[in-house]
Formats: C-alpha cells, structure tokens, sequence
C-alpha cells in the first residue's frame, strides 16, 4: 500500500476513534440534557460515517451507533491495513456501563483536549483543536531548518496544483499530510472553480445573496479582500470573473477545483498560516530600520520557542531586546487559557495579536498578570521599536 493511502486510512481511524470517544462522554453523562445528548451523537456519527467508505457509512444509523458504543470497537471503525490493530478489540464501557480508563488514554494520545469531552464540545470544534495539536507536534518534530522551511512554506504554499506543492515543499511533502482536495470543499466553489486570495493564498468563501454572489477571505474581508461575480463573462470553458469590491482587492484567477487542487486544513490555515503571515508583515515592517535585526524563528533552545527576535543597537544606547510571539486566535480567553499553561519562560514575551483585536489587549493583559508576558498589536510594537531605534526609550 502506498504510504499516502496509509496516512489516509491512519487519519480516518483517528477521525472514528475521536467521534467514538466523544459519543461515549455524552451518552453516559447522565446530567446531559436529552435534546444535547441527541445532537452530540448525530454530531458524532457525522463524523464516524464520514470516515467510511461511502457504501459502508450508508449502514451506520444511530442505533447500531448507541449499541456499538457499549462493545468492542471494530465494527464501528473504518477498515485498517494493520495486521495487529490494538483498537479493533478495545471497549470504551466496562460490564457495567461504566466509563474506562481508556476514554482517557485514547483521548491524551489523539490529542483530543480534556474539556473537549468533559464539556462535550461539537465535533467540529473538537476536531480543530485536534488538528491545530497535532500541527504543533509535527512542527516539533523537523529539524530547525526543516521547521523555518515549513514555516515559511506555509505562508507561501497554502495551497495549489498537486504537481506545484509537491514540488515547493519537496522533501518535507510526505511529512506534511495536512493537505485536502479543494473537491470536497464546496463553500469556496463557483461554477466548478475556486479562487486564491491575494493576502493568504488559501481559498476564498463564495456566498450567495440573492442574485448576487460575493467571493470574500474570511480573514481578510475586513482589510479589502472581496469580489462580486462580474456580469461579463468569458467563454464556457473559462472561470467566472470576478469585480474587486474592496481596496485590498487585487486581480485573481479562479483554478479548477478539481481532486487535483489541494489545500492546507482550516485549523491549519487558521493556527499556522495566519500567524506565520502577521510574523512576516511584522518582520516586513521592521527589518528597513536603521538600527534594528530581525531574526525569524530564532528560538535558543528550540526553533518553535518564539517567532521573531528583534534587536536594536543604537550607538551609545542600551541594546533593546524583544522576543515576539504571534497569535492569531477568535477568542481572546482561550488564548489567555493556552498561554497560562505554558512553561513559564526565563525572559520576557512579546504576544502580538492582529490591530484589529486592539480592543482585546487590555483583556489578555489583565488574565496574564504576574507572567513574563506582554500583550500588545503591531502597529504598537512597531512604534515601541521605533521609538528605540530613534534612541528613546519606551
């Protein structure tokens, strides 16, 4: 078997095994409410017909679901090409209906947060923090010139022809398998095609209003990245063209959105490539000052430890030291929550989140009191740097 269909079978066994786990934490939770007990497992079996061949899938209805649950595992799993596969035989329930200690386990080793069962998040939810986990510990595991690669790459290569991804990332490609078929994604569909956006190069969302069709970046909109489908079109074989409607709105081709067209995974796009493209801006915007070095991913210990190290030396001025570390999150709590956790660091860290969450700063300063953590925008941190490089202080 090839080892693409290997990762293949190897993420739908996950995808199963994390639907099962989190069927099971509903349906013995008896203070859950029936109607949410309900929707967690049609959520779940969603996600576990998903996984199937499509014929299979077809014979998964809830209440092989319920009573699959209470045995052995096997029958509601995916195929797999491993002769000795430890989760065929394995039971979530004990005798008694009781709750093993392997829900647990299965959850810590598939990177499935604790309050994703404990609090019975959506799957789709849960399936995000899985994937944006599971992003963090491929990206631990390269080599530090290997880890700057990706991390460059993903700015670059979010998505695109098979033939020109494999190429770009190269040796990294089969280590990477975070890639979907842009075929399967019909939200960023028109007519057969989809289109890059010009900030993030990942696929734009096409919504339909009516008459009227916008094609818009979900993380760009607010910054000029939406179009309108043109009344004037090309030939039948052609994409529909598309008007700029915003000023960030610079000319697109629209790509066949064939089994050929691949795409980084939402949660990746969301956790990877936008904060590697605000670290960029932010170098962009820093490095043509006089007086001031700017490092990408320079970690001392581990390339993954911060994002940029910006140093200004100023002739007969103290030398000026920020440790940057970009975060592009939704919610400003969950952030809040993750980097409480961390390891404390011996030095001072700079989190940057985007100007248009300036409003959230004072939030994140007033939950990380007391940490070696500061909290500022961009356009902050590039007046601070500047202010040092002009030889004044703070």
């Amino acid at each position: 078997m090839a080892l693409k269909e290997h990762d293949d079978l190897r993420l739908r066994r996950d995808q199963a095994l994390t639907a099962c786990c989190l069927a099971v934490a509903a349906e013995t939770n008896v203070s859950l409410a029936p109607e949410q007990r309900a929707s967690m497992l049609m959520d779940c079996l969603g996600a576990l017909r998903a996984a199937h061949p499509a014929g299979r899938a077809a014979r998964l209805g809830m209440r092989e679901f319920r009573r699959g649950l209470r045995g052995r595992l096997g029958p509601l799993l995916p195929p797999s090409d491993e002769v000795d596969d430890r989760f065929g035989e394995l039971r979530l329930l004990d005798s008694d209906g009781l709750v093993r200690d392997a829900l647990e386990d299965l959850c810590r080793e598939h990177l499935v947060p604790q309050a994703a069962w404990e609090q019975h998040w959506p799957w789709a939810r849960a399936r995000a923090e899985q994937e944006e986990r599971r992003l963090f510990e491929v990206m631990r595991r390269l080599e530090p010139g290997e880890y700057r690669q990706a991390r460059a790459l993903l700015a670059e290569c979010p998505a695109g022809p098979v033939g020109e991804l494999r190429r770009r990332w190269d040796q990294l490609w089969m280590r990477f398998d975070f890639f979907e078929p842009v075929a399967g994604w019909s939200w960023c569909q028109l007519e057969g095609w989809w289109y890059p956006c010009p900030k993030c190069r990942w696929p734009m969302r096409v919504v339909h209003t009516g008459r009227d069709v916008e094609v818009r970046c979900e993380a760009h909109r607010a910054r000029g990245v939406h179009y309108r489908l043109s009344r004037e079109q090309g030939g039948r074989a052609a994409a529909p063209l598309l008007v700029g409607t915003g000023r960030a709105s610079d000319a697109v081709v629209g790509l066949p959105a064939s089994e050929q067209h691949l795409a980084l995974s939402r949660p990746v796009w969301r956790y990877g490539v936008l904060p590697t493209l605000l670290e960029i801006e932010l170098r962009d915007r820093l490095q043509a000052l006089a007086h001031v070095r700017v490092e990408m991913w320079p970690g001392e210990v581990r390339p993954d430890e911060y994002d940029l190290k910006i140093t200004v030396v100023v002739p007969g001025c103290k030398v000026r030291t920020w440790r940057v570390d970009a975060k592009d999150w939704a919610s400003a709590d969950a952030l809040a929550r993750v980097l409480l956790e961390r390891e404390p660091t011996p030095y001072t860290l700079h989190i940057v989140v985007p100007d248009h969450q300036k409003h959230e700063v004072e939030f994140l300063k007033e939950r990380l009191a007391g940490r070696r953590l500061k909290v500022c925008t961009p356009k902050i941190l590039v007046e601070q740097v500047k202010r040092a490089a002009g030889g004044r202080g703070e």
